[in-house]
């Protein structure tokens, strides 16, 4: 009975699709721009780039420089039109964009038949642009995807102790260098026992370089198992393989 309201809403007041513009009754996007999403179908367990065949589940650069997270799942392909879905959720607190990805990301998670982790963790903010941004863009996804997968989340578990400087233009290198020791874990002796395995949330992965520092105080605090979920996967670099 409590979604009457919302359907008779969405009956006499229809949404726009966020992306075209046009009716969508509904939902935040139409069906022919929803079609277009360019959702990521096949893709390698540890860094969650495209694969062009079935029989390889990791690609060639994760076997010869495995990653320090054991799984990662990914929903699109973070190019036109995602990076304007994740720039006006992130950016311009657009919470229809958020709910699409949010939407996106549950889908394809549920699609691979991952195997639920016992916390989600979204990757923190430092304070300081907490307060500038006034919400994580990151934690909301990791609510949105957690209600549907009935999994709790643990936001004040993994702690930005250290404001770094923004991620771009930087390459990843620079970007390794620029969050080392930049979280600190927060795990009680009770947690110990009851969080084998958690699910890192953020929105883009694109060198790996924050999930990976994260991973690596997770592990360092005794989880054993960190899957990776983002709503969009950066391309690789023409030239070498993302990290």
């Amino acid at each position: 009975m409590h979604k009457w309201p919302e359907l008779l809403l969405d009956t006499l007041l229809p949404r726009h699709c966020i992306l075209c513009g046009y009716s969508s009754g509904g939902a935040n996007i139409c069906p022919p721009c929803s079609m277009e999403l360019p959702r990521i179908e096949l893709a390698c367990l540890q860094c969650s780039l495209p694969l062009t065949q079935a029989d390889d589940r990791i690609c060639g650069h994760c076997h010869n420089h495995p990653l320090p997270w054991n799984s990662a799942i990914a929903a699109l392909v973070y190019g036109f039109p995602v990076d304007q879905l994740v720039r006006r959720f992130k950016f311009a607190r657009s919470l229809a964009c958020g709910q699409l990805l949010a939407q996106e990301l549950t889908r394809a998670i549920v699609r691979q038949g991952a195997e639920l982790p016992d916390a989600i963790i979204p990757v923190p903010l430092h304070r300081s642009r907490l307060f500038s941004r006034a919400f994580n863009q990151s934690e909301t996804l990791a609510r949105h995807v957690a209600k549907v997968l009935g999994v709790p989340v643990y936001a004040s578990l993994l702690l930005r102790q250290r404001r770094t400087r923004a991620h771009s233009g930087l390459d990843a290198a620079s970007r390794r260098i620029n969050i080392r020791d930049a979280f600190n874990c927060r795990i009680s002796a009770g947690k110990h026992y009851s969080l084998r395995h958690v699910a890192l949330v953020d929105d883009v992965l694109t060198t790996g370089a924050t999930l990976a520092e994260c991973t690596r105080i997770l592990k360092s605090s005794g989880i054993n198992y960190v899957s990776v979920w983002v709503a969009a996967r950066a391309p690789a670099p023409t030239a070498q393989p993302a990290e």
